[in-house]
Order: C-alpha cells, then structure tokens, then sequence
C-alpha cells in the first residue's frame, strides 16, 4: 500500500503457521493499540484459541489508514470519544493462518496508536460480542499477557511513542513550575 517501508516480516509457526491447501488472501489492515491513561485496551477472543490481541481489521477501498484505525475501534470495542491517532513507525508483513476464516494470510499491518478522551463506548454488535470481549491492561501488566509476535512489537513500538510523549509531558510540567 503505497511505499510504505516495511520494519520487520513475520511468519507465525505453530498452530497457527500457515497451512497447506488453504488459500492465501493478502490484506492491508491497521492494528490499533488503543490507551486510555494508564491502561491499553486488548480483545481476548471466545471462540477460537487466540489469547489477547491488538484490534487489527482490514483497510476498505477507498478508506485511508486513519479512518480504518478508528472505524475498527469503534466497531470491535465501542469507543468513539478519540483524541488522536498517531502513526507507529513497525509496519509489518506477517503471515500466518486464520482460524476463524479458514484461510492464510498475508498482512501488511500499519499500526495506529489511538489514545482516548474518555471512556464513552457504544453498544457493540453481537457478532463482535460473540467473537471477543474487551479488556483493558495496565500498562506494568502488559508483560504478562500472550500476544501474537508481531502484535507484540507493535505494542512495544507504540509503547516507545507514548513513554517519550510521558517524559516530554513531564519535563515539559517541571519547566512549568520552576518558572
């Protein structure tokens, strides 16, 4: 999708390696690792044996990677009270074999930060509500949750933006004060 420089490749083994005699489908999606104060908001899914994941879905014709990130927020956990939408420089290949499609994949993810104002939520539709449950993490917990390898270092990325806009925060409040 564009010239996008790609950061890193990733090809999932395991259980979820990609698998003979299924069809590859590529698919530019956007992963949105979204923060609220302290905590980042993770989809744990009920039907298939994923353990926590960033929201991620697919980027629609004519949608730019912004819309996507907050299209995909809004409809895979609610929140629409947006406050920003940074880029996070761990675009992705990966590939891998989804489950719940019945398919391989081959995904350039464009990651998103997505910080909120406030925890306003609308109602999720059933399917994604049978699909997943929304959990938010604290940020010293994060650690310890089993993400997907490319989902974590697309966290870890983000994490980098949001503990350098933490620290420049701070100094920034410290000069403040000493004036």
């Amino acid at each position: 999708m564009g010239n996008e420089k790609i950061d890193f490749y990733f090809e999932e083994t395991g259980e979820y390696a990609p698998r003979e005699g299924y069809p590859v489908v590529q698919r530019n999606n956007i992963a949105a690792i979204v923060k609220f104060q302290n905590q980042y908001l993770l989809l744990f899914w009920n039907e298939v044996a994923y353990d926590g994941s960033l929201i991620t879905g697919g980027i629609d014709e004519g949608e730019d990677k912004e819309e996507a990130a907050r299209r995909e927020v809004m409809e895979e956990s609610g929140y629409y009270d947006i406050k920003s939408i940074t880029k996070v420089e761990a675009v992705n290949v990966s590939r891998f074999f989804v489950e719940h499609k019945g398919q391989n994949r081959e995904a350039f993810y464009f990651p998103y930060l997505v910080e909120l104002n406030s925890l306003s939520q609308n109602e999720i539709d059933e399917y994604e509500k049978k699909e997943h449950s929304c959990k938010w993490i604290d940020r010293e917990d994060l650690d310890s949750i089993v993400l997907f390898e490319n989902h974590r270092r697309m966290l870890n990325k983000a994490l980098e933006v949001t503990d350098s806009k933490d620290n420049k925060q701070k100094v920034k409040n410290l000069s403040s004060i000493k004036s």
